[in-house]
């Protein structure tokens, strides 16, 4: 495929902006979000913001700062958000995972697909056209615990936001509905001892074994419940630990374990049945994350600025789900392939960046009012 000149200088552009920020060490939990999100800052800057926000948030659990940068050109109607942290990088990479690197049609490297690559694109386009009445919302901590986003939201820096494109990779369609996300954690506890004991003493890492036996069950009675796409509750039994050995009753053990509620479905209902269930076998249950199903508002008020992309339902959480809760009207979209995501040589194609890119641009400068070709 041969590109137009104008569109290669514009890839271009994206990738050299792309490498930048894949160089950028955000690994949730272990990276420095707040040093990229200062870049990001001084890079919108340049392109003369009439509001320009960035700010430290801290977080829990003993996880360092992370941050966002707002960008606001005059009363924005619309706001584009991505997340800038990533996953951690793990086994299976050919190469050093924070240097992007180059193929005939892809690049490879760390957050590339999910989602770093978003936001080269939209200051790839920031360099071209006069952005109107938007605003642009980087922020971190998206893919453990999401603290970030309520922050926002709650210091009513989207007042008067009526509609979100929140980037992930979707493949360029548009993500319409997808499910909600609920974790938790119970702790048992023993005197511990001599494994020849174990017919009198208490046994935390049983108790946690029967209660994550008693969680299979639960979902496994609700493999019907909810309509396709979305049936079933996806429940999941993420790890079990203790301080014991085979010869060693332990003191302490733990259990994690989530379930993905559908669309529609009452999250705060299955978080107290999990609850509980645990109580029930004696643990000490904490809810370590409930977030809500999502479904967009108004659908209608997309079709315009999406005509030529497909409307799918997403099988992933996003924070669509808490923009939508604070009443405005999402949908996500982003380039790459969910398939790619989270996988050691992590890539998206310049197919997708391009596609990207040209929505970008005409979201930027009209809102939700412009036809985008396909």
């Amino acid at each position: 495929m041969v590109i137009p000149n104008h569109e290669q200088k514009n890839l271009e552009k994206t990738l050299s902006i792309l490498t930048e920020l894949v160089g950028f060490d955000t690994r949730n939990g272990t990276g420095d979000e707040p040093a990229c999100v200062d870049w990001l800052a001084e890079r919108l800057s340049a392109y003369n913001p009439d509001k320009l926000v960035n700010q430290k948030v801290p977080r829990k659990h003993g996880k360092p700062d992370s941050a966002f940068v707002l960008a606001v050109w005059g009363q924005p109607k619309l706001v584009l958000n991505v997340h800038i942290d990533t996953v951690p990088s793990g086994q299976g990479w050919l190469a050093d995972p924070l240097i992007l690197r180059k193929e005939t049609d892809r690049v490879i490297g760390l957050g590339a697909c999910d989602i770093k690559g978003a936001a080269a694109c939209i200051l790839s386009a920031l360099s071209r056209v006069k952005p109107c009445n938007v605003a642009v919302l980087l922020s971190g901590d998206e893919e453990q615990g999401s603290e970030i986003m309520p922050e926002v939201i709650k210091a009513g820096h989207l007042q008067g936001v009526e509609a979100a494109i929140v980037c992930e990779p979707t493949g360029c369609q548009v993500g319409r509905r997808h499910r909600g996300m609920l974790a938790l954690k119970a702790e048992f506890s023993g005197p511990g001892g001599h494994s020849s004991l174990a017919d009198k003493i208490e046994a935390p890492l049983l108790k946690s074994a029967r209660l994550a036996d008693a969680i299979g069950e639960y979902g496994e009675r609700h493999l019907g419940f909810g309509t396709p796409p979305y049936q079933g509750l996806c429940t999941n039994i993420g790890g079990v630990s203790s301080d014991g050995a085979y010869n060693v009753i332990p003191t302490s053990a733990s259990l994690q374990f989530s379930m993905r509620p559908p669309p529609g479905d009452d999250v705060s209902k299955r978080e107290g049945d999990l609850h509980r269930i645990a109580v029930q076998y004696g643990g000490v249950c904490e809810t370590l994350v409930s977030f809500e199903p999502f479904a967009t508002r108004d659908m209608e008020a997309f079709k315009s600025l999406f005509t030529g992309h497909e409307f799918v339902d997403l099988p992933y959480w996003t924070e669509a789900a808490m923009v939508s809760e604070a009443g405005i009207n999402a949908v996500v979209f982003g380039p790459g392939h969910i398939e790619q995501a989270h996988q050691p040589e992590e890539w998206v194609s310049y197919a997708q960046l391009q596609r990207a890119t040209a929505l970008y641009e005409t979201a930027l400068v009209t809102g939700l009012g412009t036809r985008v070709s396909k």
